[in-house]
């Protein structure tokens, strides 16, 4: 017969504690109702009830309590010296709340609501979910990025700034002003080392025509309120830098789409474009019109280019390749096709190339760096001009007299250029020394029958200045062949003077020749001329 367990029950009220030590030195309470604890009895308990029992109750049993409502565990322990088993009791491990590191007077107890010493509400006053807003005074990061962030210029998107402080986004709207030590960008000027002042525009998209493999349409990247600037039967020529190889398209412009922004092109067919070779547009890149097949008004441009060495002004262009009619201004180098055959100007040289000059002072330097003065042309000499002749630090008259140019080099001077002035310089004209004898009555005579007077006149170049001469810097002499007779002559003819009377007694012989010879003191130069008989 089997014999029903009896238990004695017995409940025990407790009032809320705080589960904080400190809280509960403070004398702090906490709400909440009372906790009953029912103790059952041993075997011999008696106990109303039902009979009903638990499946857990051994595990229950376990559980004990003490006056300060610590909760205990009675449970089997093995020694960890000789391996036997003991029942022993002791206190339950509730989340290690009474031996961890906080569990008195913890750094969390005491600063609970702050962090490194400020209250919490100085870090952060706003919520920080994902789809929150957030705002802060100052940020300090390393790197920043957004989650969709792929580099490269072409395939590229979403924006990153690395720890170099090297910044990649898709654009940058600036409203004071931007200041950089260098500005590198995706332009015609910097691409392939042109820039044109010119219309233009940024390729933004490319769409090929289905019925034509010339023709394109091409959407720009046009600001919001600006026009599209280019127009019906514009000559353009647009280029894109794609990872160092240089893409030249060269086009006509056949529609215009202000709507939508884009433009429909026609390529220029390879033997018409500059190099034989065109290219298809391509996004990004930069378009320059440079001129127009029918409008005059747009065939004018200006462009600067760094491999060619020049700055150009264009006009009249109405064809893809540049011809020299087409240049009106080039500074820097100027095209070989420009120079005329003949002209000492160096490849690469800087050169002007002008097709009209208006100027009222031409200051001109010499290879020293000294400048050249400016000569005004005077005209023809006078002896008393209107205006004295100038020769200063600016100035210098040049002027005209008897088939010869001089410059003047003293200013007003009242002298007479000649080539031997002191006040003059001779800048052209022939100055040639000649000597011409002149017989008055003809070279030929019967024999005994001379009778002449010869007459010598000295040129330089085209002035006469025979009577610059002294009669004493003239010399006559005669050769019939007698020495002695001849050196008697001789002696009695010297320094004569310009001219000598002959008869036949000058001559007693069938032939002879008559010599004159003048010496020019302002050249120290001796001239001669002979007649023969």
């Amino acid at each position: 017969m089997t014999m029903a367990k009896e238990y004695i029950q017995k409940t025990v009220s407790r009032a809320a504690r705080p589960r904080s030590r400190r809280l509960r030195e403070l004398g702090g309470t906490t709400s909440g109702t009372a906790v009953s604890v029912i103790q059952n009895g041993g075997a011999n308990s008696v106990v109303s009830g039902d009979g009903h029992t638990h499946k857990n109750l051994p595990y229950l049993d376990q559980i004990t309590t003490d006056n300060d409502g610590y909760i205990s565990l009675t449970h089997p322990k093995e020694n960890e010296e000789d391996g036997s088993v003991s029942t022993v009791t002791e206190k339950a491990k509730a989340g290690y709340s009474d031996e961890s590191g906080h569990s008195l007077e913890s750094d969390h107890s005491k600063d609970s609501e702050q962090w490194s010493g400020k209250m919490f509400g100085d870090y952060l006053d706003q919520p920080v979910r994902k789809s929150d807003f957030v705002r802060f005074k100052q940020v300090i990061s390393s790197m920043f990025r957004t989650p969709d962030f792929i580099p490269g210029i072409e395939a590229g998107a979403g924006a990153a700034i690395d720890e170099n402080g090297n910044g990649e986004m898709n654009g940058l709207t600036l409203r004071s002003f931007l200041k950089v030590p260098q500005l590198i960008y995706n332009k015609i000027r910097v691409t392939g080392g042109e820039m044109w002042n010119t219309e233009g525009g940024t390729v933004k998209s490319v769409t090929k025509d289905p019925d034509s493999d010339m023709a394109y349409t091409l959407e720009l990247d046009v600001e919001d309120g600006d026009n599209v600037e280019l127009a019906v039967d514009d000559i353009c020529k647009a280029r894109y830098n794609s990872n160092g190889t240089m893409i030249t398209s060269y086009f006509r412009v056949t529609a215009v789409d202000e709507a939508a922004k884009s433009i429909r092109i026609v390529l220029g067919a390879d033997a018409e474009v500059p190099g034989g070779v065109n290219a298809a547009p391509v996004p990004f890149m930069n378009i320059a019109r440079y001129g127009n097949f029918t409008d005059a008004e747009r065939q004018r441009s200006q462009y600067f280019s760094s491999s060619e060495m020049r700055i150009s002004m264009l006009a009249g262009v109405d064809q893809y390749i540049i011809k020299p009619k087409h240049y009106k201004t080039v500074w820097g180098s100027v095209p070989d096709a420009l120079i005329p055959d003949g002209i000492p100007l160096a490849k690469g040289q800087a050169s002007m190339y002008l097709d009209t000059v208006l100027t009222r002072n031409l200051i001109q330097l010499d290879s020293s760096g000294n400048r050249v003065k400016t000569t005004r042309d005077r005209g023809l000499w006078q002896r008393t001009p209107d205006t004295p002749y100038l020769c200063n630090d600016e100035f210098q008259d040049e002027v005209y007299h008897k088939s010869c140019k001089y410059r003047c080099l003293v200013e007003g001077t009242l002298q007479e250029p000649r080539y031997d002035s002191s006040d003059w310089l001779l800048v052209a004209g022939d100055t040639t020394l000649e000597l011409i004898i002149d017989s008055t009555a003809g070279e030929t005579f019967l024999y005994g029958c001379l009778d002449t007077t010869l007459m010598a006149i000295v040129r330089r170049g085209v002035n006469d200045i025979t009577d610059e001469i002294l009669d004493s810097d003239w010399t006559w002499s005669r050769d019939t062949g007698d020495a002695a007779a001849d050196g008697v002559w001789n002696a009695d003819h010297s320094g004569c003077g310009r001219s000598v009377d002959l008869t036949q007694e000058d001559l007693p012989v069938s032939s002879g020749r008559f010599i004159c010879r003048a010496y020019v003191r302002d050249g120290a130069e001796s001239v001669e001329a002979e007649v023969v008989f």
